[in-house]
């Protein structure tokens, strides 16, 4: 009978402890890797949102929510500038594209987004193909069109060629609202999925925006300063030009300018601190883990003592016994390791799917080299843990336990 075998022999004899032991150890690496691949994947899936936005420029107030607004589509649009600060912006010789955001409607929670076609032009670089693409339809190119994102064409069921009427405000209702039904609007497009909040965005043209709220450009000429547009996303011909705008636009008192990863890295701040204390917490799980292996091992040891004696008395070393011990401390890690990747990733993409059925973020899960360290460092620490239970058995003294009734 071969060492492995009777290490596995001796772990089916106390099969109660050996399964709560693997399974306090895989709770630790579960806790650990999720924690890990969440927090990877998160910040990954808001740099993928936000790849084909430059520079933002809105009114005064928060850059946070300025940010959220227009491209997580989330919070309350600050006030507009005014169209002559926009078409400023627009027609400034620094510029190669200028794309406009009007905010303020909804259609079952979803927000409609006025802008440009130009919108649809947007790419994260500029040898990348453009960011959004056509999945069926076209862009709209007159009033009352719209073009779905991809989650609102799944969730609402809304087809090319159906219409809907848009609610007041950037939040579904719960008071019976008959928005702008006077002015419906044509589905005349539908884009593939970007995994991003863009997702969940219906977008129609700026003179929809104007003219559902009674603002159309000829009719409300004087009021257009007034009303204006909610952002523009400004993208300047160089980087010198991007840092003049950028401190030109802030130094007036007109609209501010957000650079969007800014405003990214102070998010990844604050998920830091809570991700440390998460993690700090997965650790504690992982030295109680150890500590269970050490436990049941070593009493397992102690129990075993006349087993030992009996192996000592027919001829098996020290040695022989040392590594029986720690091959049942390794044997139990593994599968503790096995188990708690396979958790880890589980749990990982269920909460993964549930962010991103939420913010329309895509949480990439996958496994890292960070990853396979720490599964690697809780194996090493089990394989530890077991030294102090090898080294009672080492010292177990034959002839005392022989005689013993």
């Amino acid at each position: 009978m071969s060492l492995l075998h009777m290490a596995w022999r001796n772990l089916m004899n106390r099969r109660v402890q050996t399964l709560i032991t693997v399974i306090v150890v895989s709770i630790g690496v579960a806790m650990t890797l999720s924690i890990m691949m969440l927090s990877a994947g998160i910040k990954q899936g808001i740099v993928k949102a936000s790849e084909p936005f430059g520079m933002i420029v809105g009114s005064k107030g928060s850059a946070n929510q300025l940010v959220f607004n227009t491209i997580f589509l989330m919070d309350n649009p600050l006030a507009n500038i005014s169209l002559d600060y926009y078409h400023t912006l627009e027609n400034d010789p620094r510029v190669t594209q200028a794309v406009p955001f009007a905010l303020g409607d909804n259609y079952k929670g979803f927000r409609l987004v006025g802008t440009t076609p130009s919108f649809f032009a947007l790419k994260g670089k500029p040898s990348d193909p453009p960011y959004f693409q056509l999945a069926a339809g076209r862009l709209f190119d007159k009033p009352f069109e719209a073009v779905l994102g991809a989650k609102v064409a799944k969730e609402t069921g809304l087809k090319v060629g159906d219409r809907l009427i848009s609610g007041h405000g950037v939040a579904k209702s719960l008071q019976h609202d008959e928005g702008h039904k006077d002015h419906p609007y044509t589905i005349v497009g539908i884009l593939h999925s970007v995994s991003a909040p863009s997702d969940q965005g219906i977008y129609v043209s700026m003179d929809s925006y104007w003219i559902s709220h009674e603002h159309a450009g000829e009719q409300k000429h004087d009021d257009e300063d007034e009303h204006g547009v909610t952002a523009a996303l400004v993208k300047p011909r160089s980087y010198v030009d991007l840092m003049k705008m950028y401190q030109e636009i802030n130094q007036g008192k007109e609209a501010q300018a957000v650079f969007p990863g800014q405003v990214i890295a102070k998010i990844f701040d604050m998920m830091g601190s809570g991700e440390q204390i998460l993690k700090y917490i997965s650790y504690v799980v992982l030295g109680m883990a150890g500590l269970t292996v050490v436990l049941a091992l070593y009493g397992s040891t102690v129990e075993r003592r006349r087993t030992v004696a009996i192996l000592r008395a027919i001829g098996a070393s020290r040695s022989a016994v040392v590594t029986i011990v720690l091959l049942e401390s390794v044997l139990v890690v593994v599968f503790g390791c096995v188990l708690g990747t396979a958790l880890g990733g589980g749990l990982t993409w269920l909460l993964s799917d549930y962010i991103g059925s939420q913010i329309s973020v895509t949480v990439a899960v996958a496994y890292s080299w960070d990853v396979a360290a720490v599964i690697g460092g809780v194996a090493l620490l089990g394989m530890i843990a077991g030294i102090l239970p090898a080294v009672g058995a080492y010292r177990t003294e034959t002839a005392r336990y022989l005689h013993t009734a």
